[in-house]
């Protein structure tokens, strides 16, 4: 992309330098503060950094934005589970992350591959040059169904869903131990973990998190449980469960086991129902357990047959 260059006038006097960035290249504010701290931009030929900068009379504005969408990569395949006007619903692998969190960064992404399936999203959301048509996020060692806004109303619409609670979301998760009730729910507050920033810890100040919890089979040491989110935390379901001393089994974060499942988390997104932004029935698509979900629970009920 060629590098955009601008003489400030009455337009942009006075201006801040995210601001003046936002509106000369077009994107959010966001993407113009990150792309300042890239180094991205120029003043009269010198880099700044400062999203605070005001511009004077005259002033050489020179951005030189990075490609607004990640590099697709050919090996990613998603299944479409449901695709309409206004939404797509994919079935996301383990192992793909959804979205890069810089635009300097080209890691292949849910985002990009949907973007491929359909162009159209990449002008969709509230960032769509990180986060293109992106209302809720799974982990990258998370799989199931994963929806994405084709539109910018469904978008509006869809985020307003998932932070009213209207959405239902149910998982599948085999956890470590065999749990006292068959079902119950967890009110717990979640936070940032103050030891490590990159966890989420159960802490008093923390926000608003419950998660209830149903028992479908039994085996030795282990249950395979049916999760149903009431809020939508970061790690919610992980950090909970380990919190009543049930971590996921594969989850080494949070104190699982990885010796039955050692590359990804035994955690799929089963479920997933929500209000048709366009028409408004109810709409609900189930993701089928991938198969290296599936062995690990072939193999427990075979060693459980044979004790």
């Amino acid at each position: 992309m060629n590098p955009l260059s601008i003489e400030v006038g009455d337009a942009l006097l006075g201006e801040r330098l995210d601001r003046a960035v936002s509106v000369v290249a077009d994107v959010s504010r966001s993407v113009a503060g990150r792309t300042i701290e890239l180094g991205l931009v120029l003043v009269n030929g010198e880099v700044k950094r400062s999203k605070s900068l005001r511009l004077a009379l005259g002033d050489l504005l020179e951005v030189d934005m990075v490609p607004s969408t990640p590099v697709f990569h050919p090996s990613i395949e998603l299944s479409i589970l449901y695709f309409d006007e206004a939404l797509l619903l994919v079935d996301k692998p383990a192992g793909l992350i959804v979205h890069a969190n810089t635009l300097s960064d080209q890691t292949p992404t849910l985002a990009s591959a949907v973007v491929m399936i359909d162009p159209g999203i990449a002008t969709v959301g509230d960032e769509p040059a990180l986060r293109p048509g992106i209302y809720q996020r799974l982990d990258k060692s998370t799989s199931g169904v994963m929806g994405v806004a084709r539109t910018q109303e469904a978008f509006v619409s869809l985020k307003e869903q998932v932070g009213s609670h209207a959405m239902r979301r149910q998982y599948r998760a085999l956890v470590e131990g065999e749990l006292d009730e068959d079902e119950g729910v967890i009110d717990a507050p979640l936070g940032r973990d103050q030891r490590s920033r990159t966890r989420v810890a159960v802490i008093a100040e923390g926000r608003h998190a419950v998660t209830y919890f149903r028992v479908i089979e039994r085996f030795d040491g282990y249950s395979y449980v049916e999760l149903t989110l009431e809020t939508g935390r970061t790690h919610q379901i992980r950090v909970h469960m380990s919190a009543i001393g049930h971590p996921l089994v594969g989850d080494r974060a949070y104190g699982g086991d990885p010796s039955l499942l050692e590359d990804r988390v035994f955690l799929h997104s089963h479920v997933l129902g929500l209000t048709h932004p366009v028409h408004g029935a109810f709409l609900q698509v189930t993701s089928p357990l991938p198969p290296e979900l599936t062995a690990v629970l072939v193999k427990l009920a075979d060693r459980s047959a044979r004790a």
